[in-house]
């Protein structure tokens, strides 16, 4: 059974078949809606539903707020059409040409230049392109790394300053059993090749008078970094504030990157968090960085809120921001969510 879609804004239309996802459907004509994982772990190809019926696989439905569900919302990367449908992808903030020029995702031959440990579980990679143009990035986007013999891809956030056009950097967490954690961990060495895949994702600084509150936890600190050498070397004067979460003082990384992008940009205050254990002389904060953001800032009035971590993290954050003041439009996020198996 073949049904129609039909795209609005731009009242244009495309076939869908059965078994096929609507994003599948898109790209295979020629279309672009915005991506990224493929497997709804992103959030990036989220639309609207304006008409007719559809069927999602809902095991990664956690990067849609049940509001948003209610709201017939939905990913078409995990979503296929029972029937006709109309829908609306505005917040994609895609321009009609845009959507008519295809997918604009390219593929990049690079080469391991350091793969080294920064926590017990969370490892630098840093990739150089052999593509001479390398690849035009946005701070916040990611790319997928395939894994090497495999056609399985990876979506990992670029932690580098975006200016860095011919180097890629990684801060990935390492998973028991994971398919590319123990490529990465075990095998992988210093001129060995990788493919990658990008750039996606539309998480990135938006131009705005507002202060800037950021929260990562675990390996989300990657894109809030590139995020901050981007403003860096804007020379943002607005007050930023990073929150981030970890369990030890060992899991905490990129400290010195931290410390050289305050001396660039003095208005960044870092609060480092601790929720499992922590030395005698510790005199940082301690405890749920959510609970640490509601303790230090009464009110979040007039601010942008960025955020990068595991879905539990970022849905006690979502409430707490809003009971403090961020509106909801001016809240930006990437749920970060592991696959570790081949699957």
């Amino acid at each position: 059974m073949t049904v129609q879609i039909e795209v609005q804004p731009f009242s244009h239309g495309f076939d869908c078949e059965e078994n096929e996802t609507i994003l599948s459907a898109a790209l295979r004509q020629g279309l672009l809606l915005r991506y990224g994982c493929k497997n709804g772990g992103c959030g990036t190809c989220k639309i609207k539903l304006i008409d007719g019926d559809i069927e999602s696989d809902t095991r990664n439905s956690f990067t849609l707020t049940p509001d948003e569900v209610e709201d017939d919302w939905f990913l078409p990367c995990i979503t296929q059409a029972m029937d006709d449908c109309v829908v609306d992808v505005s917040q994609m903030e895609l321009t009609e040409e845009e959507f008519l020029s295809g997918d604009t995702s390219l593929e990049f031959e690079t080469e391991v230049a350091v793969n080294e440990p920064m926590t017990p579980d969370i490892r630098r990679l840093r990739l150089r392109i052999k593509n001479p143009d390398g690849m035009e990035f946005t701070a916040g986007q990611f790319a997928n790394i395939q894994i090497p013999g495999t056609d399985l891809l990876r979506p990992y956030s670029m932690a580098n300053a975006s200016r860095e056009r011919n180097m890629l950097e990684f801060g990935i967490k390492v998973l028991p059993g994971g398919v590319f954690s123990d490529v990465l961990s075990k095998d992988l060495r210093v001129g060995d090749k990788l493919v990658v895949h990008g750039p996606y994702g539309d998480l990135r600084i938006r131009s705005s008078h507002r202060n800037i509150i950021m929260i990562a936890g675990g390996s989300g600190l990657a894109p809030l970094l590139s995020m901050l050498h981007h403003l860096a070397d804007k020379g943002n004067i607005r007050p930023v504030q990073l929150f981030f979460g970890a369990r030890t003082l060992d899991d905490l990384y990129y400290l010195e990157d931290i410390q050289s992008i305050q001396e660039e940009m003095p208005c960044l205050e870092f609060i480092p968090v601790l929720s499992e254990s922590w030395p005698e002389d510790w005199a940082g904060a301690t405890g749920m960085v959510t609970d640490v953001v509601k303790e230090m800032l009464p009110s979040l009035n007039n601010y942008d809120a960025y955020m990068c971590g595991p879905p539990p993290m970022i849905d006690a954050a979502i409430p707490i921001l809003g009971e403090l003041g961020v509106r909801p439009r001016n809240i930006y996020f990437d749920a970060f969510v592991p696959s570790a198996s081949a699957a």
